[in-house]
């Protein structure tokens, strides 16, 4: 059995027939190494790159039938001649090359060489993944010039020409119905994009099979047509080339670029992730698949980015990148450019909120950031920018969110409009619009308090579920019992939490009438529905005000009391408050009861 590859006029001895066998099948493994037979562009357009070429020209045409021949049209799926080329002006082959080469598996002269892609030397073999009628291929070297013709079952015949040959030019023949043609051109063009798209070298696309095909000639200055210096479109121009290598770039909501010891970086925060690696600027990998990352998948797996090496290379399954010393060094410049993006990303956000933009999408960014970077905590400038705005529009930073937090004991939200929103708005305090994407950042940005032991996570809650406004009874206004009670109650209270209280009588709305004690704020106006507050600080460093509903029960019980027994109704009255606060502990209850005790001894019966 002869070998697939060997010239039939090679008359050499044969191997061995289960030696042949297994070449034969190691043959027949290397033509279809890749999951998409339309990959053997991929090779032609790497060797071309590895030979020097300024440009790489990939172009197809179709001859349609003979509408002449007498059944050429009278039968369905009759098939025309596409034709694939895939021309270069590298280096070219001469005869030692093409013998010693390119008609024989895995030798190769890049084994040490760096600057070139290949590693293996079976990237032509490829070409007859899609079963070609023919392979002609014409290159020229040393002033040497030849044409291979390589047929169905893979043989060739190579013949010396005398016309000089610049470079190779290889084109594929392959009988096809025109109903199937426009799949092929477009797999062809995406698998062009998907392989080459951050190419050093252009790379051109060109489909002519819209046309009759016409023979064609090298140009005598094959780089006449790009001679003007115009930017490439996305689209073709009509009968045109197109310029499918474009700049390292990501499809990403923001992104940045880093380039260090070799290494390119663009990263960015997208709604999918995304991995890309290039040599030369040829996908080595672009995945979403995080086992490309290694044991950086937790920390930058959220991440959409491209790194362009030409020291990067691919596994020799071609399935993942090789992750050596070259793919660590990348993987340290790309961390260099992650944080750069988050210090940008974290100044963009601020530009956002100054600007009234919306930022919803810049909330998730930043919280997903802070999930898995923590940059509220490493990165200064993640608390001094505004990366928050209220619902009146006040740019809010995390380091005055946290402030706010400490005094409210909450992160309050808008109530809607209403004489509670103004009063709070005219206190400076910071109402938030109901958003999933900023109690996605509220939770990521969550530091627990020193003193909120048991907290595991920050409370968020509506304005008016914590306040309210209260309407204020004067002092002077009240009942001779009421008065008396209230004044007794306040100077037993003086005594046990040594002044820290100020008591007041209010009447409550409806929704909040079942409290018999509410905690006033600084204004005398805005009130507390409960004891919800959680302070940092001990109670004795507290200075609180609290008013009394005037119109609960108990305390009408104690007014009802305080005719008969005022002091008792008093330290009732004064018991139930300490109670209420529950941050007292024994010693105030206990100074309470003395108080009691002693002013009761000097009670006259």
């Amino acid at each position: 059995m002869p070998d697939p590859l060997k010239n039939p006029s090679d008359t050499s001895p044969g191997t061995p027939s289960e030696m042949v066998g297994l070449a034969g099948q190691a043959l027949e493994n290397l033509v279809n190494q890749f999951a998409r037979p339309l990959d053997f562009l991929r090779e032609l357009v790497q060797n071309s790159i590895d030979a020097g070429t300024p440009r790489v020209d990939v172009w197809l045409s179709y001859n349609d039938p003979d509408a002449t021949a007498p059944d050429a049209t009278a039968q369905d799926g009759a098939q025309g001649m596409l034709e694939i080329h895939v021309d270069d002006w590298g280096e070219g082959m001469d005869e030692e090359i093409i013998d010693r080469q390119l008609t024989r598996m895995f030798a190769s002269t890049k084994e040490d060489d760096l600057t070139k892609i290949g590693k293996f030397g079976i990237g032509f073999t490829s070409i007859f993944a899609i079963h070609p009628d023919a392979v002609l291929l014409r290159t020229g070297r040393h002033g040497e010039s030849w044409e291979l013709l390589f047929h169905q079952d893979r043989s060739f015949d190579k013949v010396a020409v005398e016309t000089p040959i610049a470079g190779t030019q290889i084109t594929l023949f392959k009988r096809m119905p025109r109903s199937e043609l426009a799949h092929f051109v477009r797999e062809s063009r995406w698998i062009l994009h998907f392989w080459c798209e951050h190419s050093d070298t252009p790379i051109t696309f060109w489909d002519k099979t819209t046309t009759v095909a016409t023979p064609t000639t090298a140009s005598a200055d094959p780089f006449a047509d790009f001679a003007a210096d115009t930017p490439a479109a996305d689209t073709p121009a009509a009968g045109g080339p197109e310029q499918i290598n474009s700049p390292l770039a990501v499809d990403a909501d923001f992104s940045v670029t880093h380039q260090d010891q070799g290494v390119q970086v663009v990263v960015g925060v997208a709604s999918r992730p995304r991995y890309g690696f290039y040599n030369g600027g040829l996908t080595l990998m672009n995945t979403e698949n995080e086992d490309v990352l290694g044991d950086h998948r937790y920390r930058i797996g959220h991440l959409r980015f491209k790194v362009k090496s030409n020291t990067l290379e691919h596994t020799l399954t071609r399935d993942s990148v090789l992750q050596d010393e070259h793919w660590k060094l990348a993987m340290d410049v790309l961390g260099d450019a992650i944080v750069l993006l988050q210090k940008a990303l974290l100044e963009r956000v601020g530009q956002a909120v100054l600007a009234g933009e919306s930022l919803e999408g810049w909330h998730h960014h930043i919280a997903v950031e802070c999930h898995t970077a923590a940059i509220h905590v490493t990165l200064a400038e993640a608390r001094t920018t505004p990366l928050l705005r209220t619902h009146s529009g006040r740019a809010q930073t995390l380091d005055q969110l946290d402030q706010a937090y400490a005094e409210q004991g909450a992160t309050l939200l808008f109530p809607g409009s209403g004489p509670l929103a103004d009063a709070l708005d005219a206190q400076g305090v910071p109402l938030f619009d109901d958003q999933v994407e900023l109690r996605e950042l509220l939770a990521a940005t969550w530091r627990r308090p020193f003193f909120s032991f048991g907290k595991s996570h920050r409370q968020i809650m509506s304005a008016d579920k914590l306040y309210f406004l209260p309407q204020h009874v004067d002092l002077r206004q009240l009942g001779p019992q009421e008065a008396t009670l209230l004044k007794r109650c306040g100077e037993l209270l003086s005594e046990s939490v040594d002044g820290r209280l100020d008591l007041g009588v209010a009447v409550l709305p409806g929704d909040a009438d079942q409290a018999l004690i509410v905690e006033a704020n600084t204004d005398g106006k805005l009130s507390h529905r409960s004891s919800g507050r959680w302070r940092w600080l001990p109670s004795v460093l507290q200075r609180r005000t609290l008013l009394i509903n005037r119109l609960h029960p108990y305390f009408l019980a104690q007014v009802v009391l305080a005719g008969e027994r005022p002091l008792t109704a008093a330290f009732g009255l004064a018991q139930a408050v300490l109670e209420r606060e529950g941050v007292e502990g024994e010693d105030s209850f206990d100074r309470l009861v003395k108080a009691a005790t002693l002013e009761l001894r000097g009670e006259q019966p």
